[in-house]
């Protein structure tokens, strides 16, 4: 039994009438009555009683027709699953994300990304930015969201947006009172606490590298593996940090923000995929950030 033979008794049974069936389908009707006969023989029932001037379907013939209603029905979904597979509107992807992007800039992308692809599910992870390019070249993610630079030719590489740098200070710092913005040598004999290099190498350069062009070499105190637990630290007044502007969301009524009037270091937020990944679900998330995320953090 062949999926043709299927299409022509639904036909004839929609049409009772075999010559408007063979129009309908067109072809010629002794073939499509021998078609006709030849799967009532393949089922062993006969589907349609048949005179001169009537055709009507029997009590077995009604039943078929439900199921190959069924059956087509079942067919039309797969072709649209598979079609929609094909434009990467089903399936799942999985994103690294930095703790840091997760105060804007990961619900922005999630909120778009949802609302035009509702069909996939989204899988996130949190992880740093070594674990990301590690876990992408292991295939474990599809995406990362990472805040360094990277030299890898086999990755993709697109800067969502640029921030620059403020420091966070406990409530109760001196410098906490102060609403001007801050020198960077006003921190000289600050305690800091820092993300680890191996976390975030770019990041904890730019801190060191940015001091030192200041005249002092930081005293670090503590190095954590995550923004967030920086911040943390803050907070408990063990230290002062210098982190990304967009961090502000955060335990705003333990830590204090001040802009840095002479930092030039500024920090990025970034999206990066293999460049050989041809996943049409991973294309059409790269084409959304592109095309309506990234104008969001550059206005």
């Amino acid at each position: 039994m062949e999926l043709r033979h299927l299409k022509y008794f639904k036909t004839v049974a929609e049409e009772l009438h075999f010559g408007k069936a063979a129009a309908r389908l067109n072809i010629a009707q002794p073939p499509l009555s021998l078609q006709i006969r030849n799967l009532e023989e393949e089922l062993g029932v006969s589907l349609f009683h048949r005179t001169k001037r009537h055709v009507e379907l029997t009590k077995e013939g009604q039943v078929f027709l439900e199921k190959v209603y069924q059956i087509f029905e079942s067919l039309d979904e797969s072709i649209e699953t598979v079609r929609m597979v094909s434009r990467g509107e089903i399936g799942e992807i999985v994103i690294g994300f930095l703790a840091s992007a997760a105060y804007d800039v990961l619900p922005t992308i999630i909120k778009h990304y949802r609302k035009q692809y509702p069909s996939i599910h989204v899988n996130l992870k949190q992880l740093t930015s070594a674990e990301q390019l590690k876990a992408l070249e292991e295939g474990t993610i599809h995406i990362g969201i990472i805040s360094e630079p990277i030299e890898n030719q086999s990755l993709n590489f697109e800067i969502i947006r640029r921030e620059p740098m403020v420091v966070a200070l406990p409530k109760e710092h001196p410098l906490a009172s102060k609403t001007a913005s801050i020198h960077l040598m006003d921190l000289a004999n600050e305690p800091f606490i820092v993300t680890e290099r191996k976390s975030n190498q770019h990041h904890y350069d730019g801190v060191i590298n940015s001091c030192y062009e200041s005249g002092f070499s930081p005293n670090v105190i503590q190095e954590t593996k995550e923004m967030s637990t920086v911040i943390s630290l803050v907070s408990a007044g063990i230290g002062i940090a210098i982190v990304p502007s967009s961090i502000q969301l955060l335990l705003q009524n333990e830590v204090v923000y001040r802009e840095i009037r002479d930092n030039k270091f500024n920090t990025i937020t970034a999206l990066v995929w293999k460049n050989k990944n041809q996943s049409p679900i991973v294309n059409g998330f790269v084409n959304l950030v592109k095309e309506s995320i990234i104008t969001i953090f550059n206005n």
